[in-house]
């Protein structure tokens, strides 16, 4: 398939559906996800070609992480006909862009896929009101792993308040939902890793802690 000059490849297309998926991605996610098998540097030449002819667009973070998100006419080779897409990636801040990548690492380090929010909804019904409110409101996110429900609660450079404050909103699931869930800290050093521990000693959750290597 050709448009405006570039031949847009299969393996193209798969970048623009990863894109479309993960709404931000890095070069070392488009590698990890096997759809370039080549150097980073052949990557980086084949994105920028992307780039050039308006498929997708290079940003980088504060601290110099180059990251990629779709354009309409990106968007328009999938079937996504959205005319707001462009503005919506390029007017996101910083913090958004860390989130994104970071659920990203997480799903391609585990190889597990996330519910959509209709279907967490779902999982956590049998919750009252409040309790569901104070969970969905979060920026977790749910998988199944090993038929297992989990909630991920990742830090993005986020207050160790913040974080026990989402250990005190599981908290207050009803049991039946606290038995089958398990609740998973993703965190980037050991005082959050340490202050999330204290949080959730008397809760009756189930939980992991992990400490991860920051990225970004």
């Amino acid at each position: 398939m050709m448009a405006d000059g570039v031949v847009i490849t299969e393996r193209d297309k798969q970048v623009l559906l990863f894109l479309a998926k993960w709404r931000f991605s890095t070069v070392e996610q488009l590698i990890k996800a096997g759809i370039f098998q080549t150097s980073h540097k052949r990557c980086y030449n084949r994105l920028l070609q992307l780039c050039k002819g308006r498929y997708i667009a290079a940003n980088r973070l504060a601290r110099g992480q180059m990251y990629y998100h779709l354009l309409p006419d990106g968007a328009e080779i999938l079937g996504l006909t959205i005319p707001w897409y462009s503005r919506l990636f390029k007017s996101a801040s910083d913090s958004t862009v860390v989130q994104y990548l970071v659920w990203c690492d997480y799903a391609q380090a585990c190889k597990i896929s996330y519910l959509s929010s209709k279907q967490a909804f779902q999982e956590l019904s049998q919750a009252s009101y409040d309790a569901l409110k104070r969970v969905i409101k979060g920026q977790d996110r749910f998988y199944y792993q090993d038929d297992i429900l989990h909630a991920l609660v990742a830090d993005f450079g986020l207050s160790t308040k913040y974080l026990s404050e989402r250990a005190a909103a599981y908290s207050k699931l009803p049991a039946a939902i606290k038995d089958r869930l398990t609740v998973v800290f993703l965190v980037f050093n050991d005082t959050k890793r340490h202050a999330v521990a204290r949080a959730v000693q008397h809760s009756g959750l189930k939980v992991k802690i992990l400490k991860a290597k920051w990225k970004y």
